[in-house]
């Protein structure tokens, strides 16, 4: 038995064997767990709470079922220009219910191994298949190591330079065969470039995107015209 297995049995005697904890009590911990409400987020809608920057940026953390009956989080920017999804008609998200994390994080992926006491990206989630005892431990232990990232990226975020900046990191760590999160640095980046008025350099990017994804006619047309609404609006 390799040490993931029996890391994983251990852990199984520990709590008891199996019991699945619903899904209403999970959100419940989650938020009890995060106070979310003390650092000025709402629910938006399930799994989703969410605080207004400005008329363009809002922040959002999220609640997220993984493989495995485990539980992670994402937090990023819902951003009121990105269009998302863009076929057949293009979708903004410009109300509280309607919040979709445009460019985000997930801790298990880009927080692994950050720490020298990392030994696997499990660390940074919460099991909720053995019992609300376990999910509450393994949730407070995500959040202790997370937080203090999380909060930094949301103050790092605060503006469109801010964000323009986690764009351009998000796109240097990009290697084949990686995870690649919807909407996407590249379509964010282009789309920020024209709200802040840099038309060229959206222009330019977004090509590189419709290039990069093979887009068809009709998310080019509903793009380039999303684009040039994006740059009248800033006029």
């Amino acid at each position: 038995m390799d040490e993931k297995a029996e890391k994983f049995y251990a852990k199984v005697e520990k709590y008891g064997g199996c019991q699945v904890v619903p899904a209403e009590r999970i959100h419940a911990i989650f938020e009890e767990i995060l106070r979310p409400g003390e650092m000025g987020f709402a629910l938006a809608k399930k799994g989703f709470w969410a605080r207004r920057t400005d008329e363009d940026i809002t922040s959002v953390i999220k609640l997220e079922k993984l493989k495995g009956g485990a539980y992670g989080m994402a937090y990023g920017v819902s951003l009121s220009y990105v269009p998302y999804p863009y076929v057949p008609k293009l979708k903004w998200h410009k109300t509280l219910k309607s919040v979709w994390l445009d460019l985000s994080e997930r801790p298990q992926v880009h927080l692994f191994g950050k720490d020298s006491a990392d030994k696997d990206s499990d660390r940074y989630e919460a099991s909720g298949l053995l019992g609300e005892r376990c999910f509450r431990e393994d949730m407070t232990r995500v959040w202790k190591l997370s937080s203090a990232y999380i909060y930094s990226w949301f103050e790092e975020t605060r503006t469109l330079e801010g964000v323009l900046k986690k764009c351009r990191e998000h796109l240097d760590r990009e290697r084949p065969g990686m995870i690649r999160y919807v909407p996407g640095a590249r379509l964010v980046r282009a789309f920020t470039l024209a709200r802040a008025g840099r038309a060229d350099e959206a222009k330019a990017e977004l090509e590189i995107f419709l290039r990069e994804h093979q887009e068809g006619d009709l998310a080019r047309a509903n793009l380039t015209a999303a684009l040039e609404q994006i740059k009248t609006r800033r006029s």
